[in-house]
Parts: C-alpha cells; structure tokens; sequence
C-alpha cells in the first residue's frame, strides 16, 4: 500500500535539550538514500521494527512524498546500496499546543546535532506555527541540513573556505577502470580537479566545470554516486564521478597543469593526498560494478 502526499514542514536547529527529553522513550531510526539529486531523493528507513521506501520530489517548505512498506528483507538486501549515504538518529515526539515536534538526535559522526521537525495540514497553518523555546534558528528549505545531504556530508562545515567540490574523471580501456588526474600549478602532485564551491551552482555541476577547466575533461556526472573525504591538510572534499567522454587537447589550464590517465592502482599511487587516495579507492569499488 502506498501512501501519496504533501510533506508542508518546517525544521529548527535544537540548541537547548527540551526538558524532561532524556527521560522519554525515543524511536531509534536507519535511514539511508539509494537516489539523491537536486530535486529527488529516494531513501529507505527502519523505524523501530516498520521499514519504508520514501520517494520525496521537491525542496522548502512543500515536498512532494510517496511512501510505501518495506518488509524486513526487502529493507536489509536493499541497505548495503546505501553505504556512504546513511544517517542514525533517535526521535522523540514532543507536544506544542496542537502540533507534534518531532526531535532528532543524531548518532555517529552527526552526535552533536538536534533538529525538531513539525508537519502541518497546510502552508497557512505553519505559517501561524511560534515554535517553542527549545527551537533555535530555523533551517526549512536549507541544503545543507537536509537529512540526504548530511548522510552524503556530514556536518555542515562552518569554514567554506576549507571546503573543495572535486571530479574523479574515470574511463575504461579494454575493461579496466582508468583515473584522470592533472597535477598542481606548481607541478609537484597529482591530485584530482578541484575548486571551491559555489554558491549558485550545484555542487555536481561545479566538479563537471573543475573537469574541464583543469583537466579537459569532457563528461557527465554519475547518478547517485558521490563521496566525502577530509584531507591531510584540513579540507573537505566532496567528490563527484565523472565518465570520460572527451579528452581535449587544449584546455583552460593546460598551460599551468600535467594531465595523465592511469590503471587504478597506478593513479592511487600517485594520489598526493592519502586521504583522497582512499576516497577514490572505496568510490572504484562501486564503479567497477556499474
């Protein structure tokens, strides 16, 4: 049976625990995503002992949603596709007047976040929703503390400076997996091409722009594959598959960078960054398999 609907929510940041919430029993959540993109995310949850496929189209405060009940097999042969793109919580319901806020406390590398999400009937009636005090600054409609975007990232990183979007460029000859790297300006590493995020852009469209301009790579990203490392050196990356399908001859940066097409192994060795190195290693696992 599958249940459609508008999902009319809005979400707050909880900086201040709510009072009497470590005495309540919580409902300890998985929750994972097969598919996310700008505007659709397909993720499966176990809540307790019920499971659940969610389809949700859309962004802010209105969301398209269609959900149906998973059984406890269809969830577990489905959870290992979501490996890299997983969140753990706890949910408590709490009661503000007539409206039920539900609060998340996250688990793992999420510990020290609480969000408190409140459904309504319609866009009126959230609108005349004052949250209670243990409500803080209001995320609705905000990227970055999206459910999928924090099992794809993580914490949002308060340094943007720190952050980097990059392309893993890959092609295949003769059936082995081959990586595009290019090296620095100074002509010392190999590294991925990278920039810094933008704040108009997607952040995949951002990768198949860095592809080009230093790599000149021509490609398209691959859906619902992406990675996250912390480098040595106290970046973040966010890493986006890009399947070769042009190699330039002459490109923005050719003038200032090296551009060389390696088997796996050879180009993991040449990685500057072993973090990075890692990242790459785990993501060709799943590109082998495509």
């Amino acid at each position: 049976m599958s249940k459609l609907s508008l999902e009319i929510e809005r979400r707050f940041l909880v900086t201040t625990t709510p009072r009497g919430l470590t005495a309540m029993p919580g409902k300890k959540i998985q929750q994972g995503y097969l598919v996310v993109d700008e505007q659709r995310e397909v993720r499966i949850r176990k809540a307790g002992r019920s499971c659940y496929l969610t389809v949700k189209e859309g962004s802010g405060l209105v969301r398209k949603e269609q959900e149906i009940h998973l059984t406890a097999q269809q969830f577990e042969a489905l959870w290992p596709m979501t490996e890299g793109r997983r969140i753990e919580k706890t949910r408590y319901k709490l009661k503000a007047g007539e409206h039920t806020v539900e609060v998340d406390r996250f688990r793992g590398s999420l510990l020290t976040l609480c969000i408190a999400e409140v459904e309504f009937a319609s866009v009126q009636e959230s609108e005349a929703f004052s949250p209670p005090d243990y409500c803080a600054e209001e995320i609705t409609g905000r990227n970055e503390f999206k459910n999928a975007q924090l099992a794809l990232s993580g914490l949002p990183h308060a340094d943007q400076n720190a952050i980097r979007v990059a392309a893993l460029p890959y092609l295949f000859r003769n059936g082995e997996l081959h990586v595009v790297l290019v090296s620095n300006k100074g002509g010392n590493k190999w590294i991925l091409p990278k920039g810094h995020q933008e704040d108009d852009m997607p952040r995949g469209e951002v990768a198949l722009m860095e592809a080009v301009e230093e790599a000149g790579i021509i490609g398209v990203l691959t859906d619902g594959l992406r990675g996250r490392c912390n480098t040595t050196n106290q970046q973040i990356h966010h890493v986006y598959p890009v399947k070769v399908s042009t190699l330039l001859k002459k490109w923005p940066e050719s003038g200032n960078r090296r551009r060389r097409v390696l088997p796996l192994q050879k180009a993991l060795a040449k990685l500057h960054d072993p973090q990075v190195a890692k990242c790459v290693e785990r993501m060709a696992e799943k590109l082998d398999s495509l």
